[in-house]
């Protein structure tokens, strides 16, 4: 191929510096709790990890995650029994909370990609394993 034409004398090119990236910060609002949670789920992934169409799934994960604490923290001063004025025992209502703030807690962590999917540990456990070797296997070319 022929050449494309001169090359020009001078380049108006101007090289930006590259602009470092940072951890998104707590979301303005949350509790002091959450916010904690916030920062060490945040710097434990690179900067870039959480684009901002996630940080309101990420409030809402760190905030669920404080709120389970508090549940763990009244389940173990009450017990996971109580008794009642009247001498009915029953279930601790907030064994019911920690419950459902734990498949909150799953699902919006399998959303953000912070916790492993159930579905691909099942999947790596399987690849790991060795296959089952084909009855058909080497009846072509010799086995080669």
């Amino acid at each position: 191929m022929g050449k494309r034409g001169k090359k020009p004398e001078d380049s108006n090119i101007t090289v930006l510096e590259s602009v470092k990236k940072q951890h998104p910060r707590p979301l303005q609002g949350m509790t002091k709790p959450a916010r904690e949670i916030w920062k060490r789920v945040v710097d434990a992934y690179p900067a870039d990890h959480f684009k901002p169409q996630h940080l309101g799934l990420l409030r809402a994960y760190c905030e669920t995650e404080a709120k389970y604490k508090q549940a763990i923290n009244e389940i173990e001063k009450m017990g996971a029994v109580i008794t009642q004025d009247n001498g009915i025992i029953k279930r601790n209502p907030w064994c019911s909370e920690r419950d459902a703030l734990a498949a909150s807690l799953s699902n919006l962590g399998t959303k953000l990609g912070i916790t492993r999917n159930a579905t691909s540990a099942t999947r790596e456990e399987s690849g790991s394993a060795k296959k089952p070797k084909s009855k058909r296997d080497g009846l072509m070319f010799g086995g080669e």
